[in-house]
């Protein structure tokens, strides 16, 4: 049985457009071609907790867990830059996020200082982030980030837990939405994890990772697009050879397997 690997999952700008990555191996679809240049030449999966994507694909940005470093596209918007930098009066950022909205210089940071987080986003996700630091105690040392979907679509990820909605406009039945249902089933007692996504294109679709405070233990959930389903299952697979688990299969990270995938 392959051991507990990392799974990285972005939802791109349609079901052809993706990455996947699960243990050392990849698969990447229609995807910009700086951000697939980076997965060919610098990225691990294992030591990459978390990557954002903007709507557009004209912005990401990943974070490696083992050099601390953050990797974004050359072209970002500078006071993004900056906060990845902790330049120009800039807070250092910790964890960065997109809005659906196509004006790349539209996020959310979250700072590596205690308490201190900045966002540029429309009005409406500001008054959400106003009304829960006044009905939260404790609000901003607790908020470890914020995930947002399609539409008004969002998650306030939180220390003891999160707060979520669902745009009205995605819900024509609350029981059916898979995205509403496993919000509700980890309501109580449960935080989301970085590392998580929601989807621009469809509010159906997300991988989340769920961890109850102050334990170790991650349950992950997801409803993808089914060639995304089936490349993970594939990923999967592929992490239960032998040759995968040991790690005797030295593949550089440049290199194409013939199966399609690419190991890291």
């Amino acid at each position: 049985m392959a051991a507990n690997l990392n799974t990285l999952i972005v939802l791109g700008s349609s079901p052809d457009s993706y990455f996947i990555g699960y243990g050392r191996r990849y698969f990447t679809k229609n995807m910009p071609e700086s951000f697939t240049k980076h997965a060919k030449e610098d990225l691990s999966v294992s030591m990459t907790q978390w990557i954002s994507m903007s709507k557009a694909l004209d912005t990401w940005v990943s974070h490696n867990t083992a050099t601390g470093k953050f990797h974004f596209n050359g072209n970002i918007n500078q006071d993004i830059r900056d906060h990845l930098s902790g330049a120009n009066g800039k807070a250092a950022a910790e964890f960065l996020s997109f809005p659906d909205c196509d004006d790349p210089a539209h996020y959310f940071v979250k700072c590596k200082n205690a308490g201190v987080w900045n966002a540029f986003l429309e009005d409406y996700f500001v008054q959400k982030l106003r009304t829960a630091g006044t009905v939260a105690e404790n609000f901003d040392a607790g908020l470890t980030g914020m995930l947002f979907g399609k539409g008004k679509t969002y998650i306030l990820m939180l220390k003891g837990g999160f707060s979520a909605d669902v745009d009205d406009d995605e819900l024509t039945s609350e029981e059916e939405h898979p995205l509403y249902k496993v919000l509700m089933e980890y309501s109580n007692g449960w935080c989301i994890e970085r590392g998580s996504t929601l989807c621009f294109y469809d509010s159906r679709y997300f991988f989340l990772k769920f961890k109850r405070p102050g334990e170790s233990v991650v349950q992950m959930r997801w409803n993808l697009p089914p060639n995304m389903n089936a490349k993970l299952a594939e990923l999967r697979e592929m992490a239960e050879q032998p040759e995968e688990q040991i790690g005797a299969s030295e593949v550089e990270s440049s290199r194409k397997d013939e199966d399609g995938s690419y190991a890291c």
